[in-house]
Protein backbone atom coordinates (compact mmCIF):
# COMPACT_ATOMS: atom_id res chain seq x y z
CA UNK A 1 0.00 0.00 0.00
CA UNK A 2 1.19 3.45 -1.38
CA UNK A 3 1.71 6.62 0.84
CA UNK A 4 -1.05 8.11 -0.55
CA UNK A 5 -3.79 5.25 -0.04
CA UNK A 6 -2.27 4.65 3.69
CA UNK A 7 -3.62 8.09 3.88
CA UNK A 8 -7.07 8.18 2.28
CA UNK A 9 -7.58 5.17 4.27
CA UNK A 10 -6.61 7.29 7.40
CA UNK A 11 -8.95 9.84 6.51
CA UNK A 12 -11.83 7.47 6.14
CA UNK A 13 -10.71 5.68 9.59
CA UNK A 14 -10.71 9.34 11.62
CA UNK A 15 -14.64 9.96 10.17
CA UNK A 16 -15.63 7.00 11.69
CA UNK A 17 -16.18 4.90 8.36
CA UNK A 18 -15.29 1.05 9.04
CA UNK A 19 -12.61 0.56 6.69
CA UNK A 20 -12.92 -3.34 6.28
CA UNK A 21 -16.04 -2.56 4.65
CA UNK A 22 -14.82 -0.75 1.99
CA UNK A 23 -12.84 -1.24 -1.28
CA UNK A 24 -10.27 1.38 -2.52
CA UNK A 25 -9.11 0.46 -6.28
CA UNK A 26 -7.58 2.99 -9.27
CA UNK A 27 -8.73 6.14 -6.93
CA UNK A 28 -12.03 5.46 -6.12
CA UNK A 29 -13.83 4.06 -3.60
CA UNK A 30 -16.22 0.64 -3.31
CA UNK A 31 -18.64 0.11 -0.94
CA UNK A 32 -18.83 -3.14 0.31
CA UNK A 33 -21.38 -3.40 3.14
CA UNK A 34 -23.29 -0.17 3.24
CA UNK A 35 -24.40 -0.99 7.05
CA UNK A 36 -21.36 -2.32 8.64
CA UNK A 37 -18.98 0.76 6.83
CA UNK A 38 -21.03 3.14 8.16
CA UNK A 39 -20.88 5.48 5.28
CA UNK A 40 -22.98 7.92 5.66
CA UNK A 41 -24.07 10.41 3.28
CA UNK A 42 -22.99 12.77 6.18
CA UNK A 43 -19.50 11.04 6.11
CA UNK A 44 -19.39 10.74 2.59
CA UNK A 45 -19.60 14.62 2.42
CA UNK A 46 -16.50 15.27 4.85
CA UNK A 47 -14.52 12.87 2.76
CA UNK A 48 -15.39 14.87 -0.46
CA UNK A 49 -13.48 18.31 1.32
CA UNK A 50 -10.56 16.60 1.75
CA UNK A 51 -10.75 14.51 -1.26
CA UNK A 52 -13.22 15.72 -3.89
CA UNK A 53 -12.19 13.82 -6.99
CA UNK A 54 -12.08 10.44 -5.76
CA UNK A 55 -15.80 8.67 -6.44
CA UNK A 56 -17.80 6.49 -3.97
CA UNK A 57 -19.60 3.95 -5.55
CA UNK A 58 -22.92 2.77 -3.63
CA UNK A 59 -23.45 -0.16 -5.80
CA UNK A 60 -26.34 -2.35 -4.46
CA UNK A 61 -25.43 -5.12 -7.10
CA UNK A 62 -21.89 -4.80 -5.88
CA UNK A 63 -23.01 -5.32 -1.98
CA UNK A 64 -24.79 -8.17 -3.13
CA UNK A 65 -22.05 -9.61 -4.71
CA UNK A 66 -19.55 -8.90 -1.55
CA UNK A 67 -21.95 -10.66 0.59
CA UNK A 68 -21.68 -14.03 -1.22
CA UNK A 69 -18.11 -13.77 -1.58
CA UNK A 70 -17.60 -12.94 2.35
CA UNK A 71 -19.14 -16.19 3.44
CA UNK A 72 -16.79 -18.07 0.61
CA UNK A 73 -13.59 -16.16 1.67
CA UNK A 74 -14.03 -16.86 5.77
CA UNK A 75 -13.46 -20.41 5.20
CA UNK A 76 -10.36 -19.77 2.74
CA UNK A 77 -8.48 -17.04 3.94
CA UNK A 78 -6.78 -16.93 7.57
CA UNK A 79 -4.50 -14.10 9.40
CA UNK A 80 -1.36 -13.34 7.85
CA UNK A 81 -2.13 -15.37 4.32
CA UNK A 82 0.06 -14.13 1.46
CA UNK A 83 -2.56 -14.77 -1.73
CA UNK A 84 -1.52 -14.10 -5.26
CA UNK A 85 -4.47 -12.37 -7.33
CA UNK A 86 -4.45 -12.34 -11.26
CA UNK A 87 -3.80 -8.79 -12.65
CA UNK A 88 -5.34 -8.64 -15.69
CA UNK A 89 -8.45 -7.23 -17.38
CA UNK A 90 -10.89 -9.59 -17.54
CA UNK A 91 -13.90 -8.77 -15.37
CA UNK A 92 -13.53 -11.96 -12.88
CA UNK A 93 -9.90 -10.71 -11.98
CA UNK A 94 -10.48 -7.16 -11.52
CA UNK A 95 -14.14 -8.06 -9.36
CA UNK A 96 -11.84 -10.37 -6.95
CA UNK A 97 -8.87 -7.68 -6.60
CA UNK A 98 -11.48 -5.07 -5.28
CA UNK A 99 -13.12 -7.50 -3.03
CA UNK A 100 -9.66 -9.07 -1.64
CA UNK A 101 -8.72 -5.36 -0.92
CA UNK A 102 -10.02 -4.87 2.28
CA UNK A 103 -8.81 -8.20 3.66
CA UNK A 104 -5.83 -6.60 4.23
CA UNK A 105 -7.34 -4.70 7.05
CA UNK A 106 -9.54 -7.32 7.68
CA UNK A 107 -7.30 -10.48 8.13
CA UNK A 108 -3.75 -7.93 7.29
CA UNK A 109 -3.16 -10.55 4.78
CA UNK A 110 -0.57 -9.42 1.37
CA UNK A 111 -1.77 -9.65 -1.72
CA UNK A 112 1.09 -10.09 -4.51
CA UNK A 113 0.86 -10.45 -8.34
CA UNK A 114 4.36 -12.25 -8.20
CA UNK A 115 3.49 -15.75 -8.41
CA UNK A 116 7.39 -16.71 -7.82
CA UNK A 117 6.90 -14.98 -4.30
CA UNK A 118 7.09 -18.17 -1.32
CA UNK A 119 4.63 -19.56 0.82
CA UNK A 120 1.27 -17.86 -1.15
CA UNK A 121 -2.04 -19.11 -1.41
CA UNK A 122 -3.36 -18.74 -5.37
CA UNK A 123 -6.66 -17.00 -6.72
CA UNK A 124 -8.87 -18.98 -9.23
CA UNK A 125 -11.45 -16.65 -10.52
CA UNK A 126 -13.45 -19.94 -11.64
CA UNK A 127 -17.29 -18.36 -11.06
CA UNK A 128 -20.11 -20.39 -9.98
CA UNK A 129 -21.47 -20.77 -13.90
CA UNK A 130 -18.10 -21.85 -14.76
CA UNK A 131 -18.58 -24.82 -12.27
CA UNK A 132 -21.75 -25.31 -13.19
CA UNK A 133 -20.86 -26.08 -16.72
CA UNK A 134 -18.27 -28.25 -15.70
CA UNK A 135 -21.12 -30.73 -14.19
CA UNK A 136 -23.09 -30.46 -16.62
CA UNK A 137 -20.28 -31.54 -18.84
CA UNK A 138 -19.17 -33.75 -16.62
CA UNK A 139 -22.78 -35.61 -16.57
CA UNK A 140 -22.99 -35.48 -20.71
CA UNK A 141 -19.73 -37.16 -21.34
CA UNK A 142 -20.44 -39.79 -18.35
CA UNK A 143 -17.76 -38.53 -15.65
CA UNK A 144 -17.94 -38.49 -11.91
CA UNK A 145 -19.43 -35.27 -11.31
CA UNK A 146 -17.33 -33.59 -9.00
CA UNK A 147 -15.81 -30.51 -7.68
CA UNK A 148 -12.35 -30.12 -9.16
CA UNK A 149 -10.07 -27.47 -6.85
CA UNK A 150 -6.99 -26.91 -6.75
CA UNK A 151 -4.91 -26.91 -2.76
CA UNK A 152 -3.73 -23.84 -1.42
CA UNK A 153 -5.67 -21.79 -3.71
CA UNK A 154 -8.88 -19.59 -2.82
CA UNK A 155 -11.96 -19.40 -4.95
CA UNK A 156 -13.35 -15.91 -4.09
CA UNK A 157 -16.19 -15.93 -6.78
CA UNK A 158 -17.49 -19.48 -6.72
CA UNK A 159 -20.85 -18.66 -5.68
CA UNK A 160 -21.11 -15.37 -8.18
CA UNK A 161 -22.76 -16.18 -11.15
CA UNK A 162 -21.59 -14.91 -14.04
CA UNK A 163 -25.15 -12.51 -15.12
CA UNK A 164 -24.07 -10.74 -12.16
CA UNK A 165 -20.04 -9.82 -13.12
CA UNK A 166 -20.78 -8.49 -16.27
CA UNK A 167 -23.96 -6.90 -14.96
CA UNK A 168 -21.79 -4.55 -12.73
CA UNK A 169 -18.74 -4.06 -14.49
CA UNK A 170 -20.73 -2.78 -16.99
CA UNK A 171 -22.16 0.24 -14.60
CA UNK A 172 -18.13 0.94 -14.10
CA UNK A 173 -15.91 3.14 -15.56
CA UNK A 174 -13.36 0.30 -14.99
CA UNK A 175 -10.97 -0.67 -18.50
CA UNK A 176 -11.66 -4.46 -18.99
CA UNK A 177 -12.11 -7.20 -22.05
CA UNK A 178 -14.48 -10.38 -21.76
CA UNK A 179 -13.89 -13.39 -23.49
CA UNK A 180 -16.52 -15.71 -24.68
CA UNK A 181 -16.37 -18.91 -23.09
CA UNK A 182 -15.52 -21.66 -25.28
CA UNK A 183 -18.34 -23.44 -23.64
CA UNK A 184 -20.19 -26.88 -25.58
CA UNK A 185 -23.19 -26.15 -27.41
CA UNK A 186 -24.85 -28.80 -25.19
CA UNK A 187 -24.15 -27.79 -22.47
CA UNK A 188 -25.85 -24.19 -23.21
CA UNK A 189 -28.88 -25.81 -24.25
CA UNK A 190 -28.79 -28.36 -20.87
CA UNK A 191 -28.22 -24.74 -18.77
CA UNK A 192 -30.72 -22.48 -20.58
CA UNK A 193 -33.80 -25.40 -20.46
CA UNK A 194 -32.78 -25.92 -16.48
CA UNK A 195 -32.87 -22.27 -15.97
CA UNK A 196 -36.03 -22.11 -17.59
CA UNK A 197 -37.56 -23.39 -15.52
CA UNK A 198 -35.59 -23.65 -12.42
CA UNK A 199 -34.46 -19.79 -11.99
CA UNK A 200 -31.97 -19.97 -8.80
CA UNK A 201 -30.68 -23.86 -10.03
CA UNK A 202 -26.99 -22.93 -10.19
CA UNK A 203 -26.36 -22.43 -6.25
CA UNK A 204 -28.44 -25.38 -5.92
CA UNK A 205 -26.73 -27.86 -8.44
CA UNK A 206 -23.58 -26.73 -6.54
CA UNK A 207 -24.82 -27.22 -3.15
CA UNK A 208 -25.86 -30.75 -4.07
CA UNK A 209 -22.63 -31.60 -5.80
CA UNK A 210 -20.76 -30.30 -2.53
CA UNK A 211 -22.94 -32.75 -0.53
CA UNK A 212 -22.77 -35.84 -2.70
CA UNK A 213 -18.50 -35.15 -2.17
CA UNK A 214 -18.73 -35.06 1.12
CA UNK A 215 -20.60 -38.57 1.57
CA UNK A 216 -18.13 -40.60 -0.22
Amino acid sequence: MDIKTRQIIKTLNKIGVDIRYISFYQNTIYINNLKFSKFSRKKEDTFHETYPQIPIIRSKLFQKICIKTSRTLKNQIKPKDHIYTPNTTKPEDILSNIILEPYQRKYGITITHNEDDENIKYTNNQTLTQFINQYLNQMINSQKIEEKKDPNTIYPLEDVPDEWIYEWIKTTNIKHTTKIRQTPPEVIKISQFIKKHIPQYEQSIKQSVKNLNKDE
